[in-house]
């Protein structure tokens, strides 16, 4: 709940002090693509998984995530081709519904959750509904609205499809190499690790998302295929073919912790790269600070 109060007011926290930058955008964005997957999370953990009739199949779990985080994604690849960031409403009414299902939880406690509502009708159907309708039925529509209106007005900053798709090119191709992962694992990869499976899906999509951000903000092209998507086609397909056999899991954990690892290192980089070098300069700022560097 702290972080969704300090989510909320820091933009306006930056506006009101003059500080507002692209690079606030990036570090609010950057974690917020980040915490797309950890709040999921959360709320699986409250459910259980496969623990009975109301409790959330690791699978459901699995699609469930990709579907937040392509949400997400698709709100910076509107500004990629627009120039306008524009958050759905979904995003809000998301935020807030999970303060109450946390404070919900808190009072009456996690047992409440696992009784029928009406109708053999569980809490867990009340979510899934929820999420893939906030999904499908608000995000969705805006920004493929926004996008046709841009092309209508002709004021979209792509000069073709194919570079207008381009940022959608690599986090499909994350969650088709992680499907057929999950289908066709020998060990059951997702039923064994659910929680450190979505954990790696979370932070993988994180730093697509992040290269996507700064390639918006800076008007560059984005990349074609992102560096993680290589060590991913090779593990997955050693996995599926049977050739890791009983090391698929100790496999799949060094993976999760090199690209988590390699997540902190990106945004480590990043940071000292603005800072001591280029964009801070530019900007006029001090990273983490609302002193500029010289009177304007």
């Amino acid at each position: 709940m702290p972080y969704t109060h300090n989510d909320s007011i820091d933009g306006k926290h930056a506006r009101i002090t003059q500080s507002s930058s692209p690079l606030g955008e990036l570090f609010d964005h950057g974690l917020d693509s980040w915490t797309a997957s950890i709040f999921p999370m959360s709320i699986f953990s409250i459910f259980g998984c496969n623990s009975g009739d109301s409790a959330l199949a690791a699978t459901t779990m699995y699609s469930v995530t990709c579907i937040v985080l392509f949400t997400f994604m698709l709100s910076h690849w509107e500004k990629y081709n627009t120039g306008v960031l524009f958050l759905p409403w979904a995003y809000d009414i998301s935020q807030m519904s999970m303060s109450v299902l946390y404070i919900l939880t808190a009072v009456v406690g996690v047992d409440t959750f696992h009784k029928p509502l009406v109708f053999n009708f569980y809490m867990t159907h009340v979510l899934i509904t929820f999420l893939v309708g906030c999904s499908l039925l608000i995000s969705v529509p805006q920004t493929v609205h926004n996008i046709f209106r841009g092309y209508n007005q002709k004021t979209l900053l792509k000069p073709s499809l194919y570079e207008g798709l381009l940022p959608l090119l690599s986090p499909s191709l994350l969650c088709f190499l992680l499907s057929i992962w999950v289908a066709y694992s020998p060990c059951g990869i997702l039923e064994k690790q659910p929680r450190l499976f979505l954990w790696m899906l979370g932070v993988t999509f994180s730093n697509v998302t992040c290269r996507v951000i700064i390639s918006q903000m800076t008007n560059t092209r984005c990349e074609v295929f992102h560096w993680m998507l290589f060590p991913l086609i090779l593990l997955v397909g050693a996995a599926v073919s049977g050739l890791l056999g009983q090391v698929e899991e100790i496999t799949f954990i060094a993976f999760t912790l090199l690209t988590t690892a390699a997540h902190v290192h990106y945004g480590v980089c990043v940071g000292r790269f603005v800072q001591g070098k280029q964009l801070s300069k530019h900007l006029n700022i001090y990273v983490f600070s609302i002193r500029k560097r010289y009177a304007d």
